[in-house]
């Protein structure tokens, strides 16, 4: 049987990259799977689109069912869970991967900077997660999943080091506004899993090891060989394990992707959930 044979899942932020993995992976393993995002056809900036993702997932005899909507606008995020319970009929797993990232110098951040961050990786998944819960409550048990980045690590204290990358990053890199969001994220998971921890509803946090070779992130570029370049199928396959092992036992959970996966001695497979890589 399936891992995820009979259960339905949200994943935001699936038109591309992490989310577009991540929806194929658990639509591999038997998930009817809402795929979320404001691109829904190919042509755009940057590659992926919703269609896209349907496609890959109908062609390999999955189910799913398209919602266009941009997380940032609380009226059209509204929409998604009714849209997903009553096309589906019920609500499992949620994956909150869409995000907003702007590396700019903090100086420079303006209000809709900092609002869009804000209202993108925090707000969106905390309205969405209000919204899912009576469902999950309905079935007994459920999973969230917040994708949340490695720039939500403080950089060290002064005297820095010019030398250390993790200085260097943040120094040059201008990752403060995002990163702080990503904290943001990692505080709400670990609230949510206590608050919830009488119940069967496991809320986990995830993030990369360093960047994932998606669309974005190559586009922006900057990268080098010292850099560490993950598959997207490292986090497809880590995402999957917080989705499926007992809610109660796994719960709380801030996470890197690879070192969860060495310690549950599970591989990096394909998308298809057939062969590892």
């Amino acid at each position: 049987m399936k891992l995820l044979e009979g259960r339905v899942a949200i994943v935001t932020g699936a038109s591309r990259g992490i989310g577009a993995a991540i929806a194929r992976r658990f639509a591999a393993e038997g998930a009817a799977v809402a795929i979320v995002a404001r691109t829904v056809e190919p042509g755009g900036p940057l590659a992926g689109s919703l269609t896209e993702t349907a496609e890959r997932i109908r062609s390999a005899g999955g189910q799913c069912l398209m919602i266009a909507a941009n997380l940032a606008d609380p009226v059209d995020r509204a929409r998604i869970v009714p849209a997903t319970v009553a096309h589906f009929g019920r609500l499992d797993i949620l994956v909150n991967n869409a995000a907003w990232s702007r590396f700019l110098p903090i100086w420079e951040a303006q209000s809709r900077h900092v609002d869009l961050a804000f209202q993108m990786n925090v707000h969106a998944p905390q309205a969405l997660s209000q919204q899912a819960l009576p469902h999950f409550r309905t079935q007994g048990e459920g999973w969230i999943c917040n994708i949340s980045s490695a720039t939500a690590d403080r950089p060290p204290p002064a005297p820095y080091d010019p030398d250390d990358r993790y200085v260097r990053f943040n120094r040059d890199g201008h990752a403060t506004l995002y990163g702080t969001t990503k904290a943001a994220l990692d505080r709400l998971t670990a609230g949510w899993a206590v608050e919830l921890s009488r119940e069967k509803i496991a809320v986990n946090a995830l993030a990369p090891v360093g960047a994932v070779a998606s669309e974005g992130a190559m586009a922006m570029g900057g990268w080098d060989a010292r850099d560490h370049i993950e598959p997207v199928e490292a986090m497809a396959e880590a995402a999957l394990q917080l989705c499926h092992h007992p809610a109660a036992e796994w719960t709380g959970h801030i996470v890197r992707s690879l070192p969860l996966l060495e310690r549950l001695q599970v591989p990096v497979r394909g998308l298809d959930g057939l062969q590892p890589i």
